[in-house]
C-alpha cells in the first residue's frame, strides 16, 4: 500500500502463481480515523484498488482473497491482514525526480492535534532554511495546499543528501516530515563520426554532467529516421537501445555498423530509476555529415631548382566523394619541429610551393583534409615527408680572395699566393663542389685551373699585369657574380693613402682611420691587411668598401704587443701602393696602459686600505688590552677620583696642583726588595709641649734594583754623612742613577707616659734589613702586637710641613687641608711641588718603633711637631748608616715629589734633595 501522487491510498497485490484461467478478487478494508470509521468491501479484477478522500492520522486494515473469474468457482481463503497507517502530514507525491529547467509540484494535508490544518495557514520552506514565496502557493480545497516549483536549477550535493527537502507547515510550527525533490542535470552531449571507409560510425558521451542517483541505470536509445534529420528532434515513442561500453578516458562508446549514411539518427539519453525515468535533450546525427576523410596519400616535400621554393604534392583520398579542403603544416626537421600553417581551398589542387627563409635546410611536411563545406571532422595528419639538400642554384657570388708575393719585389718574377674563404651555403646554394682559377695576361690570354675545395694556391707572376679571378661550382653550375684582381707592376708604385692610423678601442677591437689624396685612377674597395704576434706571422685581411674613412676591426688584440697595419687600395687596374704601420697611436696606447695601470693602482689601494682595517682593528683590540688590563684604570686609583679625563685641563692639573678634590687611600706596597730605610725624629719646639718623639720612616724602593740610589746628585759628590761611630755614607754619581719610584711610610710614638724622653731627641733606628725575597714589609713586624692610637695626615710641601690638628674631624682637616694646597708656593720649573703622605693607623711596640699596619686611617700629629732626626737605612745589612739631622722650621726642601701612591723622581727634585741633604750637619 502507498499513497499516489493524487493523495489516494493504493492498495495493490499479486496474482497467484500458476493459474490457468483470470480470477477476480474481493477486497475489505476498514478505515479508523477521528473522524469516521467505515468498512467497504469491493470486488474487482485487477490486482490494485484506489482508496480516495484519505485523511492523515488514518490506519486502514487490509484483506483479499479470490475467485475463477468466468464459470463455477469457490472463493479463497483470505490473505493476511496488512495494516497500513497515514501519517499526521500527507505529502503526494511524497518524492519527485525531474530534470533542469522542468516545473513540479506538491501536495499537502496537514493534521495538528487531531484537527485538519486549513490550506490557507500552510505555508512551505526549503530545507527549513528558505522560505517559498507564497505567490507559489495555490489553494486546491480547503485541507489540500500546493506548491508549484518552476524553471527548476540542478540540486547542489550536501554530504550524503542528493535531494532538496520541501516542507509543509503550520503557521507556528513545522513537522519533522517532508518531501524529497531531485533536480538532475540530463543535458549529455552525443558525438558521433563516420570513419573514412564510410563503414561504421562511433558514437560517443560522458556521464560527467549527469549526477550520480543510488540505484539509477544510464542507457543510450536513438531512432532511425529513413532519410535526413528532421529541423527539431523529438523523442520517438518507438526507440532502440545501444549498448555502449566505458573506455579508459571516461567516456562510453558505442558503434553502429552497418549505416545508412543519409539516415537521421535521433539519439537520447535515458536515466531509469525507481522514481520515474528521465530523458536527456534528442539530438539527430546524419552519418553522411561527421564523416573523418582518410588522410591523403602520397605527400612528398622538395626544394625546387632553380627556383628555390619548398613544394608539396599530396593525392586525394578515396573517400568521401565530396569537394574537400587540405592544411599543410612544414618546418625545420628536428625533435621539436615548430610548425607553420598553410590552408589550400581548391578542392582540385594536389601540390603547393611555399617560399622557405632557408633554401639549404631539410624540411618536415604533413598534409591533411576536411569536406570543404565545413561539415565533418580534419583527416589525422599525414606521415611526414622530408626534403633533401641540395642545390639548389648556382652559388650568387665567388669567394673574396686577398694575394701574398713572396720573393725580392726587385725582380720581375715573384711567387704569388692567393688566399680565399670559403663560401657560405647562402651564397653557394647550397655546397661547392671545387673552386676555378681562371688567370688572364696581355701576352698568354686566358687558362683556367681547377684547385678543387682547397683556399689556397700559389702561382708564378710573370707578366706586367696579371689578373685573377676565383669561380665556385656546384651541381647546379659556375657562379655568376665573381671577384677579380689585377697584379700590376705600374699601379704597385700608385700611392693614394695620406695618413693611416689605428686606434685600441679595447682587446678586441681596433679603430682605422685614414685619409686619401686625388686620384685619377678608380678605386674599387681597400684591403686591410694585419699580422698576429705569435701566431706563426698569420696574415689576417678583410675587404673593406671605397667609400668607407673610417673602420672597426674585431680580433683578440693585446695593446702591449706590435701589430703591422697595410691598407691596399684596390684600382680596376691592378692594387696600390700600401700605407704601413708598425704600431698603435702613441696616446691611445699610454691612455689604455695608463687605464690598465689605474685598474690595478685601485686594485692595491683597496686591497691596502682592507689591511689597515683589519690592522687598526687588531691594534684597537691590543691597546684595549694594554691599556684597559695590563695596565690600571687611572679612574680606578684614589688620586684620579673625581677628574674628567675628557677635559684637556684635567691632565695638566694632573701633575702640577690638585684643586679639585683630595682622596686618601692605601699605600699600594709591591712585595719587593726594600732599598733604604729613612727615620725620621721629631721632639716639641719647647718643654711644656713636650710630647713623644715621632718616627717617620720612608721606604724608598728603586726601578732597579742592582743600583740601590738616593737620587744622588753631583753637587754632593763626595759629601759623606756620618754617625757618632762614623760610619760614611758616600752619594753616588748621577750617571749611575735610575728612574725611582718612592714609597713612603710615617711612623710615630706619641705615649705621653714616657717621660723619660722629653729632654732630649731619642734616636730610633731599624735595625733589621728587610728584603723582598725573604718576606713583606708588613711582615717584618709581626713578631709584637700593636695597638691602635689616634689619627693625623701629614703633608710635606716646598716650605714648612703642614700638620692638619689632631682635634679636627676628619672632614674638618680635609676642608682645612683644601685650603693649604691652594696657598702652596709654584717652584721655578714646570712642574708643581705639592706633596701628599698619607699616614694610616699605627700600633706600638716595646722597642718605641712604629709601623703602619691598616689603610686608609689618620694618624695624629703634635701641632707643634719639629723633625729632629733623619736616618737613613742602606739595602744591605754591613752598611748601614744612621744620620741626625735638625729640621728647624727654616728648612725648605727636605723631602723628595711625592705623588699619592705612585711618583718617579725626577732630575731636579733629586738635585734640591741632594743639596740639601749636603747642607746639614751631622
Amino acid at each position: 500500500m502507498g499513497i499516489t501522487d493524487d493523495g489516494n491510498l493504493k492498495i495493490s497485490w499479486s496474482s497467484p502463481t500458476l493459474t490457468p484461467f483470470p480470477l477476480q478478487y474481493q477486497v475489505k478494508y476498514s478505515e479508523n480515523s477521528t473522524a469516521i470509521m467505515r468498512e467497504v468491501d469491493e470486488i474487482v479484477s485487477a490486482t490494485s484498488l484506489l482508496v480516495d478522500s484519505v485523511l492523515p492520522g488514518s490506519s486502514y486494515e487490509v484483506q483479499v482473497r479470490g475467485k475463477r473469474l468466468d464459470g463455477p468457482g469457490a472463493w479463497s481463503d483470505w490473505s493476511t491482514p496488512h495494516f497500513y497507517t497515514i501519517q499526521d502530514v500527507l505529502y503526494f507525491p511524497p518524492k519527485i525526480l525531474t530534470s533542469v529547467g522542468s516545473n513540479v509540484s506538491f501536495h499537502c494535508i496537514y493534521k495538528n492535534e487531531n484537527k485538519l490544518v486549513s490550506s490557507k495557514k500552510i505555508v512551505w520552506w526549503m530545507n527549513l532554511a528558505e522560505k517559498i514565496p507564497q505567490s507559489q502557493y495555490s489553494v486546491v480545497s480547503d485541507r489540500v495546499s500546493k506548491v508549484t516549483f518552476c524553471n527548476l536549477n540542478a540540486t547542489k550535493p550536501r554530504g550524503k543528501f542528493t535531494y532538496d527537502a520541501v516542507y509543509c507547515c503550520s503557521e507556528h510550527e513545522c513537522h519533522h516530515r517532508y518531501a524529497e525533490l531531485y533536480v538532475i542535470d540530463v543535458n549529455v552531449n552525443i558525438s558521433c563520426e563516420t570513419d573514412g571507409y564510410l563503414t561504421k560510425m562511433t558514437c560517443r558521451w560522458s556521464t560527467n554532467s549527469i549526477q550520480s542517483l543510488v540505484g539509477s541505470t544510464l542507457q543510450l536509445r536513438y531512432h532511425r529516421r529513413s532519410l535526413y534529420c528532421s529541423d527539431i528532434p523529438s523523442i520517438h515513442p518507438v526507440s532502440e537501445p545501444k549498448d555502449c561500453h566505458l573506455q579508459k578516458d571516461g567516456f562510453y562508446e558505442c558503434v553502429f555498423q552497418p549505416i545508412f549514411l543519409l539516415s537521421g539518427y535521433t539519439m537520447w539519453i535515458r536515466i531509469n530509476h525507481s522514481l520515474g525515468s528521465l530523458d536527456s535533450p534528442p539530438t539527430c546525427v546524419l552519418p553522411d555529415s561527421v564523416v573523418k576523410p582518410l588522410p591523403p596519400p602520397s605527400v612528398k616535400a622538395e626544394m625546387t631548382v632553380n627556383i628555390g621554393l619548398l613544394k608539396i604534392s599530396w593525392e586525394k583520398p578515396i573517400f568521401p566523394e565530396n569537394n574537400l579542403q587540405f592544411q599543410i603544416r612544414y618546418g625545420l626537421s628536428g625533435k621539436e619541429v615548430q610548425w607553420k600553417m598553410y590552408e589550400v581551398y581548391d578542392a582540385k589542387a594536389k601540390s603547393a610551393s611555399l617560399p622557405v627563409p632557408d633554401l639549404c635546410a631539410a624540411y618536415a611536411v604533413q598534409v591533411r583534409c576536411k569536406r570543404l563545406d565545413g561539415l565533418g571532422y580534419w583527416s589525422n595528419w599525414s606521415n611526414p615527408a622530408y626534403t633533401v639538400v641540395m642545390d639548389i642554384k648556382v652559388p650568387t657570388r665567388g669567394p673574396e680572395f686577398w694575394r701574398i708575393i713572396n720573393g725580392d719585389m726587385t725582380k720581375k718574377e715573384k711567387n704569388v699566393t692567393l688566399l680565399w674563404k670559403p663560401l657560405m651555403k647562402n651564397d653557394s646554394l647550397c655546397s661547392v663542389r671545387r673552386y676555378v682559377i681562371n688567370h688572364q695576361t696581355s701576352r698568354n690570354g686566358t687558362w683556367a685551373q681547377d684547385v678543387g675545395n682547397h683556399t689556397r694556391f700559389t702561382f708564378l707572376w710573370t707578366e706586367p699585369a696579371h689578373t685573377v679571378t676565383i669561380l665556385a661550382v656546384n651541381s647546379v653550375g659556375v657562379s655568376v657574380a665573381n671577384f677579380n684582381l689585377t697584379l700590376s707592376w705600374h699601379m704597385s708604385k700608385v700611392h693614394i693613402v695620406q695618413s693611416f692610423s689605428a686606434y685600441p678601442l679595447n682587446s678586441s677591437c681596433v679603430i682605422l682611420s685614414w685619409m686619401l689624396s686625388p686620384s685619377e685612377y678608380k678605386l674599387m674597395y681597400f684591403i686591410v691587411e694585419w699580422r698576429t704576434p705569435n701566431e706563426d706571422n698569420e696574415i689576417k685581411w678583410l675587404r673593406i668598401p671605397s667609400s668607407v674613412k673610417k673602420y672597426y676591426i674585431h680580433d683578440h688584440f693585446i695593446p702591449i704587443e706590435k701589430y703591422q697595419f697595410s691598407l691596399y687600395p684596390i684600382f680596376v687596374e691592378g692594387v696600390g701602393k700600401p700605407k704601413i704601420i708598425n704600431t698603435f697611436i702613441q696616446e691611445d696606447i699610454e691612455k689604455h696602459q695608463n687605464d690598465a695601470g689605474l685598474y690595478i693602482v685601485v686594485l692595491i689601494i683597496i686591497s691596502s686600505l682592507v689591511l689597515l682595517l683589519g690592522t687598526l682593528l687588531i691594534s684597537h683590540q691590543r691597546m684595549k688590552k694594554l691599556f684597559w688590563e695590563d695596565v690600571p684604570n687611572p679612574k680606578n686609583c684614589s688620586w684620579a677620583q673625581g677628574l674628567n679625563f675628557q677635559k684637556p685641563e684635567t691632565f695638566e692639573h694632573l701633575f702640577f696642583k690638585h684643586t679639585d678634590s683630595v682622596t686618601f687611600g692605601p699605600l699600594l706596597l709591591e712585595p719587593e726588595t726594600i732599598s733604604e730605610d729613612i727615620s725620621v725624629d721629631a721632639s716639641w719646639k719647647n718643654k711644656d709641649e713636650m710630647a713623644p718623639a715621632t718616627v717617620v720612616s720612608l721606604l724608598l724602593a728603586t726601578s732597579d734594583l742592582g743600583k740601590r740610589s738616593f737620587c744622588a746628585s753631583d753637587q754632593c759628590n763626595g759629601a759623606n754623612f756620618s754617625d757618632a761611630e762614623g760610619t760614611e755614607v758616600t752619594c753616588e754619581d748621577e750617571s749611575r742613577r735610575q728612574p725611582s719610584v718612592k714609597y713612603a711610610m710615617l711612623v710615630s710614638n706619641s705615649k705621653s707616659s714616657e717621660t723619660d724622653e722629653e729632654q732630649g731627641l731619642i734616636n730610633s733606628s731599624v735595625s733589621k734589613c728587610f728584603s723582598s725575597k725573604n718576606s713583606p714589609l708588613k711582615d717584618s713586624f709581626s713578631d709584637t702586637s700593636w695597638e691602635i692610637e689616634t689619627q693625623a695626615f701629614l703633608i710635606l710641601s716646598d716650605q714648612h710641613p703642614k700638620i692638619i690638628s689632631p682635634h679636627l674631624t676628619f672632614s674638618e682637616g680635609l676642608d682645612e687641608l683644601l685650603k693649604m694646597e691652594g696657598n702652596f708656593p709654584e717652584e721655578n720649573h714646570d712642574e708643581k711641588s705639592v706633596y701628599y703622605l698619607g699616614v694610616t693607623s699605627v700600633k706600638k711596640r716595646e722597642s718605641d718603633v712604629f709601623l703602619t699596619d691598616a689603610s686608609r686611617v689618620l694618624y695624629p700629629f703634635p701641632a707643634h711637631c719639629l723633625f729632629t732626626d733623619i736616618r737613613i737605612l742602606r739595602d744591605s745589612c754591613s752598611h748601614l748608616v744612621e744620620n741626625n739631622f735638625n729640621l728647624g722650621t727654616s728648612v725648605k726642601k727636605t723631602f723628595v715629589s711625592y705623588m699619592p701612591q705612585f711618583q718617579t723622581c725626577s732630575t731636579q727634585t733629586h738635585k734640591i734633595m741632594e743639596n740639601k741633604m749636603c747642607d746639614l750637619t751631622v
